[in-house]
């Protein structure tokens, strides 16, 4: 049986030793990820029928805007292609009025659909 993609996401990140959240993070760390699904939509179809997931996941970074962070990008780009998620793209989507790095991982992975959870 095959993971779901959170339980993927929350996986791939966890060697960095970081808060990880869906949609929100509330915490007080300066420096944590959260992600949500960009879009879930059927990638194959057999007989009229789906026959396979993809979920367009978008994973943020978020750190003090005076942290080095080329390093930290290319390990997480790495880790998320290590559990088997398309190469990702990245955005730096910055706020430099509230000093906070943002940097926006886009990437996409067969989805279990079946097996997501609210949890």
């Amino acid at each position: 049986m095959a993971d779901s993609v959170n339980k993927i996401i929350v996986t791939a990140l966890r060697p960095f030793g970081l808060p990880v959240a869906e949609n929100l993070y509330t915490g007080t760390g300066k420096e944590y990820f959260t992600y949500n699904y960009a879009d879930d939509s059927v990638g194959d179809l057999g007989d009229d029928l789906p026959q396979a997931y993809v979920a367009s996941m978008q994973i943020h970074y978020f750190c003090p805007l005076n942290n080095s962070y080329a390093d930290m990008k290319r390990r997480i780009r790495a880790a998320l292609v290590a559990a088997g998620f398309t190469p990702p793209t990245v955005t730096d989507a910055s706020d430099t009025t509230d000093k906070i790095r943002h940097l926006v991982f886009e990437c996409g992975i067969e989805n279990e659909y079946d097996l997501e959870s609210e949890d």
